[in-house]
């Protein structure tokens, strides 16, 4: 009988803490038997939290139990011989073998691919480290923080023209080591399926700072395009586009369109000041922006947040409530779509968890069972993989190594940002992504007003479009003419994938629904994104990227003490969506190479997606406990834990210790080696509890040093620490430039700028092959003819008649 999903993919975890985990659940979820293996006592999400009535134990630790459900787990002391022995063994049937590691502690535990793969070649291994396993800083110590800060992203955050005087922030939770172990599974996936056709595995190198880097997007590359940095001081770019108090809560309206504007203003009664010239167009109201923000906010203090949502929702205005999780925990919409699971744990009890971050035609997605008590799998081990099948393939020994989804052709309907990025990482593995686009529905990111200074504006300029959509070719079809659905139904005969995030139910108006697409080809996945999915009561709603953080109870514990909800910097949303479908994508290409598996339909909604990532708040909540409440750069376990001022203006250095040895090295490294045994900061909770005195010693230590000066004087000693970098320092950092994760490919109208390309690194597959984005239509003449096999003529005529450019 054919297995589903991602059955018979056998898996080796390693690790802990949250990336490898992450990835390792996903997998799990999809089908695959997953093994992690522990070291004695456990690994250190089992002491994480948070914990039932803030009780800690091993068995009952949040994080433990939301990233390791499906698993099974075997204690194993890598470190030694026997341990090291038993492992190899393991890997000899082993698809993939996944673990986050430094690089020292590789080499402790006798990690090397070298030695896995002779004796398993087909043998893939995903190592997500901090900074790579290359470079001048392959070896410093770092964690969320110090990555969020030193990968770009919190010099964005909050936004919305922030005070310069307070420091920048982190979105709370653990989202960038989510997003490594997420963004390495798709590269993981990909390798698994090219392993299984050609029967030679894949080293990929997964540095955490550079996947930050990849998630900037249009942040990024906003540099080398015009020679200016986005900052959390930079106004928006459009207006409204913030947090606005309601009655009973606040809610976040968005507004990046001039007829969302109007139709706000119609909503609001007209009001004379909506009239002015000063708020008549989308760049007057962004140079207005507190105005408006005032005015505004005098008009949503009288509302309820629940109404007003649902009034914006009924005029297509852009809104979302600020929802704590006691709130989502009530939400009809995501109760209709079942999203929630309930789960009973033998030591924490009862859960109610989120659950798929998409949902399935066919149904892969186990029933979530409980994370593994230590050790459970000591008896069963051995005997949990099988050996490995026949090649699905022919066979690559002896023939030039090929990307991972060479000759995978995906259909890309998608624009602006989410389904781009998902189709971004397909294409620089190997797929060839043929974007669909039209002058007369220009993508968004199209229309950008990030262009370089002294060029004629025009739609192939943009800094935003040109980052997320590298690799890629362009054909201009008009989707409002039948000859032009038709001609995508052509392309969907030879494609191995559609992907698109219109609207619910704009795929089905345009004839080009799951349904007719597999009719067509039965062989079709058909992935649909969209801010509340193809279901429930508010799946017609709008939803843009920067909406879904607010939704997801994100906002409402990222901020300054002050308590006021906050943004994450940038359409978090939109990445955060994509990444899930990438690796929904590559399952099923996964599952239809191993078992034949009809074509997938993929419903993501991007509101689920993000509340399994900001999973730490949820499991707060769902163990009895309190809501967490914004708290800056802090941590509710570790201190310290935090930005601190630096000499210079606007500089800071990010600092975190989450063990005693970190502590001591803190001590240690700032002079004052007896404040290690200070009463006041003698243990963690000693630290936690006398933060603020904490905070000032070694804000005052920072003060009087060169941000690097005191990253270098920290990570001497083994600590977490790291300057706050910008955009410019990125493009400029010799560790991110010797690793080579730029790319610099000439584009046609734009020259040669510099991009973010790929987190990941293949050890045998070439890394850095690709293409500058496409001109709008660039690849026209070679899809209607290479692909569609359409003569001269034919596509003469399909020009002449404007339904192709």
């Amino acid at each position: 009988m054919a297995g589903q999903g991602l059955e018979g993919l056998q898996v080796i975890e390693l690790g802990g803490g949250v990336s490898a985990p992450m990835a390792g659940k996903m997998l799990a979820g999809l089908g695959a038997t997953v093994l992690k293996i522990e070291p004695p006592g456990g690994e250190p999400a089992r002491r994480r939290g948070p914990f039932p009535q803030g009780v800690p134990g091993p068995e009952a630790s949040g994080t433990y139990l939301y990233l390791n459900t499906n698993k099974r787990s075997l204690e194993l002391d890598l470190t030694a011989r026997e341990g090291r022995a038993t492992l190899a063994g393991l890997a000899e049937r082993a698809d993939l073998l996944l673990h986050n590691f430094t690089p020292t502690e590789m080499e402790a535990r006798g990690i090397s691919y070298e030695r896995l793969s002779g004796r398993n070649p087909r043998l893939v291994m995903l190592s997500i480290t901090p900074f790579g396993l290359s470079g001048p800083y392959r070896d410093y110590a770092a964690n969320d923080l110090t990555l969020i800060h030193g990968g770009g992203w919190g010099w964005i955050i909050p936004g919305k023209g922030a005070p310069p005087e307070l420091p920048p922030i982190k979105p709370f939770g653990q989202h960038v080591l989510v997003h490594a172990g997420l963004h390495g599974l798709v590269a993981a996936l990909a390798a698994c399926r090219g392993a299984a056709q050609s029967g030679l595995g894949e080293h990929i190198d997964l540095s955490v700072q550079e996947t930050v880097v990849f998630l900037l997007g249009r942040h990024f590359s906003i540099y080398s395009y015009t020679g200016q940095t986005d900052k959390r001081t930079s106004p928006t770019l459009y207006e409204p586009m913030n947090f606005y108090p309601c009655q009973d809560g606040h809610i976040f309206l968005i507004c990046p369109e001039q007829s969302q504007w109007q139709r706000f203003v119609k909503l609001m009664g007209e009001p004379a000041w909506a009239l002015e010239e000063r708020f008549s167009s989308r760049e007057q109201r962004s140079g207005n922006a507190q105005a408006l923000l005032k005015l505004i906010a005098q008009w949503t203090a009288g509302w309820k947040v629940d109404d007003l949502f649902h009034a914006c929702q009924q005029e297509r205005v852009g809104a979302a409530p600020v929802f704590d999780f006691p709130q989502l925990e009530r939400q009809e919409h995501l109760l209709a779509r079942e999203f929630y699971v309930e789960q009973s744990h033998p030591v924490a009890g009862a859960l109610r968890m989120p659950g798929a971050p998409f949902h399935l035609k066919q149904p892969w997605w186990r029933p979530s069972e409980p994370a593994p008590r230590l050790g459970e799998a000591a008896r069963d081990a051995a005997s949990l993989f099988a050996p490995l099948p026949e090649l699905a393939g022919n066979g690559g020994a002896g023939q030039a190594r090929k990307p991972p989804l060479a000759g995978v052709r995906v259909l890309d309907l998608s624009w602006v940002w989410a389904g781009p990025h998902c189709t971004q990482m397909m294409a620089m593995l190997g797929a060839e992504v043929i974007k669909v686009e039209s002058s007369s529905r220009l993508d968004l990111t199209r229309r950008s007003r990030l262009q370089p200074p002294g060029m004629e504006p025009g739609h192939n300029l943009s800094a935003y479009y040109n980052q997320i959509n590298q690799c890629k070719k362009s054909i201009g079809i008009d989707l409002s003419n039948p000859e032009g659905i038709a001609l995508v139904k052509q392309l969907a005969e030879s494609s191995h994938v559609m992907i698109s995030n219109f609207g619910t139910g704009v795929l089905e108006k345009l004839g080009l629904g799951a349904e007719e697409m597999q009719r067509i080809n039965p062989r079709l996945h058909v992935a649909m994104i969209s801010a509340f999915g193809q279901t429930g009561p508010s799946r017609y709603y709008m939803g843009y990227g920067p909406l879904i953080s607010p939704l997801a109870g994100v906002s409402a514990q990222t901020g300054y003490a002050d308590g006021l909800p906050q943004d994450v910097g940038m359409a978090y949303g939109d990445p955060n969506g994509g990444v899930y479908c990438a690796i929904a994508l590559t399952a099923a290409l996964w599952a239809g190479l191993r078992h034949g598996a009809p074509g997938q339909v993929i419903d993501l909604s991007m509101w689920e997606a993000m509340l399994c990532t900001g999973f730490e708040g949820w499991m707060n909540h769902a163990l009895g406990n309190p809501p967490y409440r914004p708290m800056g750069n802090r941590d509710p376990v570790d201190a310290p834990h935090n930005v601190y001022a630096s000499a210079g203006e606007d500089a800071w250095v990010a600092v975190a210790v989450s063990d005693q040895a970190q502590w001591r090295g803190l001590c240690r490294a700032i002079g004052q080696p007896n404040l290690a045994d200070d009463a006041r900061f003698r243990d963690a909770p000693a630290r936690k509890a006398n933060e603020d005195a904490l905070d000032a010693l070694l804000g005052a230590w920072c003060a009087g040093r060169e941000r690097w000066e005191a990253t270098r004087a920290l990570q001497a000693e083994g600590v977490p620490a790291f300057p706050v970098l910008d955009t410019k320092d990125l493009q400029e950092d010799p560790h991110l430039l010797a690793r080579k994760c730029f790319t610099n490919w000439p584009h046609a109208e734009a020259g040669l700028r510099t991009m973010m390309g790929a987190p990941w690194r293949m050890a045998f597959t070439p890394n850095g092959n690709g293409h500058a984005a496409p001109l709008l239509g660039e690849h026209t003449d070679y899809v209607l003819e290479a692909v569609l096999g359409l003569s001269t003529q034919r596509r003469a005529e399909l020009r002449e008649a404007h339904i192709v450019e």
